[in-house]
């Protein structure tokens, strides 16, 4: 492999535009010390800015998808675990040491796959019809399961001009931080960037702004299904989020009322059992106290032996939601044209 000569400055500028390519965040200096620190890319990164560094081209590549997987992508991270496409495959289908049909014939045709003219997109229907012709079902699950593997590696490669999802502007990271403003389209609370974000960095949960963390919850609850409405932030008389079934009228008493506590602190029972007077009062069905910490003992007993209607979100649960909420792998494929590998 070759050897590229880059000024500390210049890598720093460059995986800066990386991450504002691929993801649509914009992210500073700090921003990438910080994700340098957290996740043991030391050995990688430069020490001076004005100094010179000679990269080989499988370091750098190395470099830039730690990178974009510290900021968010999934498929990056999964490059890490398992670089080679065809290994991959046969280790998820051992059957392919007996025919390499399928994917030997998928392979060879991919590359004349070609977009329709002013589209990013490409339909692999026809190739998956080709191969189900010879190899049958099965051979559609391996080739559609390549197609999506590489999928993964076009996304997620620093020189590909492939990226998981066009947004119309970059978002700034610090603002998951410093902003108490949420300006998202209509009907959404929270930045999609900063849930994947969010993913990879749980340790930043406690750091994030209150008006962020009130806007995860309540984006939550709308993926859920419910209709959700995010109270003003300020003066809201401990009611954060209220959240009404989907075909509830419009004077209907919302099903569920929210707390949200952004805090290290342990949620103490004085705030569980404001809420459950709240819900008592509106006529909701149930309250949330969602947590960056987690409840204490004391509000858990509250709870349990007075039968409030009130459960707890805390980090685990909030782990658990972003994992759910994260960006699904995406590129170049048409969209529903490929089936779910079995």
């Amino acid at each position: 492999m070759g050897s590229i000569w880059f000024s500390g400055r210049g890598v720093v500028d460059s995986i800066a535009e990386l991450i504002g390519y691929k993801l649509g965040l914009v992210v500073s200096e700090e921003d990438l010390a910080t994700a340098v620190a957290s996740h043991g890319l030391a050995e990688l990164w430069p020490l001076e800015m004005d100094a010179s560094y000679r990269y080989r081209s499988e370091v750098l590549e190395e470099l830039a998808h730690r990178m974009l997987a510290a900021f968010g992508d999934a498929d990056a991270a999964s490059m890490l675990e398992e670089p080679l496409v065809v290994r991959r495959l046969v280790r998820e289908f051992p059957e392919l040491a007996e025919d390499f049909g399928p994917l030997d014939y998928t392979l060879k045709r991919l590359p004349q796959l070609k977009p329709p003219v002013g589209s990013n997109l490409i339909d692999p229907g026809p190739l998956l019809d080709e191969v189900e012709e010879q190899w049958g079902p099965r051979g559609v699950v391996i080739a559609s399961r390549l197609m999506l593997i590489m999928d993964q590696h076009m996304v997620a490669n620093p020189w590909s001009k492939v990226r998981r999802k066009e947004y119309p502007s970059r978002a700034a990271l610090r603002d998951l931080f410093t902003s108490e403003h949420l300006p998202l389209p209509m009907g959404l609370f929270f930045d999609q960037r900063f849930i994947d974000y969010l993913d990879a960095n749980s340790t930043a949960l406690e750091e994030m702004h209150w008006r962020q963390f009130e806007g995860l919850v309540a984006e939550r609850l709308r993926r859920e299904g419910l209709r959700v409405e995010l109270g003003p932030g300020r003066a809201d008389e401990g009611v954060d989020v209220r959240a009404w079934n989907p075909d509830a009228g419009s004077d209907a008493p919302a099903v569920m009322l929210v707390q949200c506590k952004r805090t290290r602190n342990k949620v103490d029972r004085v705030v569980v059992k404001a809420l459950a007077a709240d819900v008592d009062f509106e006529g909701a069905r149930q309250g949330m106290v969602a947590t960056t910490s987690s409840w204490s003992p004391g509000a858990r007993h509250t709870v349990e032996s007075r039968g409030y209607p009130v459960e707890e979100a805390n980090r685990d649960t909030l782990i658990t939601w972003l994992t759910q909420m994260r960006t699904p792998g995406t590129g170049v494929w048409l969209a529903g044209s490929t089936p779910t590998p079995q």
